[in-house]
């Protein structure tokens, strides 16, 4: 897994070594755990959406998905100056896994940092991965 933080590495800001996905193929196609990456955000996931396993027969398998998950109140700082009064906080993570004919996978996922009232993003964290699938009977 790769982080970057304003376009720059971050190293070890997550290891993935033991994480694992399952994409379940057939006439139902799934993947568990729906985040794909589970994190410290997954027991807060709310507003969950997906698009659903896309498979395109003898092509690429593809699945995007989003949420948000409250971070309860925070202090910000706005240009050294502190915002005064912890304000509710929530981060909206969405990403997108796609799986080729022959099982190399490439994820990528986006977070965003902001507060409730507001739309204005406050921080964000673009990672990136890439492996290969391995078949299970």
């Amino acid at each position: 897994m790769e982080a970057r933080w304003s376009g720059h590495p971050i190293a070890g800001i997550r290891q993935l070594k033991q994480q694992q996905f399952r994409v379940e193929r057939g006439e139902n196609p799934a993947i568990e755990p729906r985040t794909v990456i589970d994190s410290r955000l997954t027991p807060l996931v709310e507003r969950f959406s997906s698009s659903g396993v896309e498979q395109i027969a003898g092509s690429r398998m593809t699945y995007h998905w989003s949420y948000e998950a409250p971070l309860g109140a925070l202090t910000f700082n706005d240009s050294g100056a502190s915002s005064g009064a912890a304000q509710e906080s929530r981060v909206a993570v969405s990403g997108d896994l796609v799986i080729d004919v022959q099982k190399g996978f490439e994820l990528s996922q986006q977070s965003r940092l902001t507060q409730s009232a507001g739309t204005r993003t406050l921080s964000s964290l673009f990672e990136t991965a890439h492996g290969s699938c391995r078949e299970q009977r």
